[in-house]
C-alpha cells in the first residue's frame, strides 16, 4: 500500500476529503498516492501541517507494509 494512502486510511480520509482539505482535485491527490505527479511545496506543507510523515509528503506513492 502507498503510504499516502495508508496514513489517509489511518486518518479515516479519503482521497476526496484530503482534495477537499487542500483544495485540490481528487485526481491530484490520486495522481500523488499512483506517482503521476507529486504534490508542490505548498501541499507539502499542508500535509505535514495535518500530521503526515515527511515520507508521505515527498514520497506519496512509496510502497510500504501495511
Amino acid at each position: 500500500m502507498q503510504v499516502l494512502r495508508k496514513e489517509m486510511k489511518l486518518k479515516g480520509l479519503t482521497i476526496q476529503d484530503l482534495s477537499n482539505r487542500l483544495g485540490v482535485s481528487a485526481g491530484s491527490v490520486s495522481g500523488w498516492i499512483h506517482g503521476n505527479n507529486s504534490p508542490t511545496s505548498k501541499f507539502v506543507k499542508a500535509l505535514k501541517d495535518m500530521g503526515f510523515s515527511d515520507m508521505a509528503c515527498l514520497d506519496p506513492s512509496r510502497d510500504v507494509e501495511v
